[in-house]
């Protein structure tokens, strides 16, 4: 796409509760894929949503989640959506009978300032396109912010041991395409494993 606006949409995703960060839910779930920067990588996740994102002018696929953490900011935080970061439009790549992105991922902690009641967003059962005003709002308070992308993956890391060691499976451990990726060398999970 040639002429990029700056707006987004919201991209959804399932909160692991037993982190204070947003991160996916380890023991379902493969998307987000933070290691690479991609959405849709190795299962679909709102693909409707993320073919609608591809076909439009849109620059930003806006991150969000449910805190489900009973501990996240001092107990404030459990049960508010928050947007956690985006993936700037990159490169598109088919996936079996899927579209997945693969661009620049930055990722913050949960805060205040991007809980939805204060970007003035609402939360709707469907993904939604967010306009240039509230995108600019939101980048600003995201920038603001330290990325955290890289303790993301170690804190996912380290909560996957502990599921193991507990007896439960992670689906990333089984679908990830190790010496086939070919974002391999960019892949942050290889860095800290």
């Amino acid at each position: 796409m040639d002429e990029l606006k700056p707006i987004g949409r919201e991209q959804y995703f399932w909160h692991y509760p037993k982190s204070n960060l947003p991160i996916r839910h380890i023991t379902k779930k493969t998307e987000p894929h933070f290691e690479i920067g991609a959405e849709n990588y190795l299962r679909a996740c709102l693909p409707y949503n993320l073919q609608n994102f591809k076909n439009s002018f849109e620059k930003y696929l806006f991150l969000c989640t449910r805190c489900r953490n009973k501990k996240a900011g001092g107990g404030r935080f459990n049960g508010h959506r928050f947007i956690v970061g985006y993936i700037k439009r990159g490169d598109f790549i088919r996936r079996k009978n899927r579209t997945a992105l693969i661009g620049k991922n930055y990722m913050v902690p949960f805060n205040e300032k991007l809980m939805y009641e204060n970007l003035g967003l609402r939360r709707t059962k469907w993904m939604q396109k967010i306009d240039a005003r509230t995108t600019k709002k939101i980048l600003r308070r995201i920038h603001s912010l330290k990325n955290i992308r890289r303790k993301i993956i170690r804190e996912m890391l380290r909560l996957e041991r502990e599921a193991c060691e507990a007896g439960k499976k992670i689906p990333l451990k089984k679908e990830c395409l190790k010496k086939k990726c070919k974002y391999k060398k960019s892949c942050l999970r290889r860095k800290y494993e």
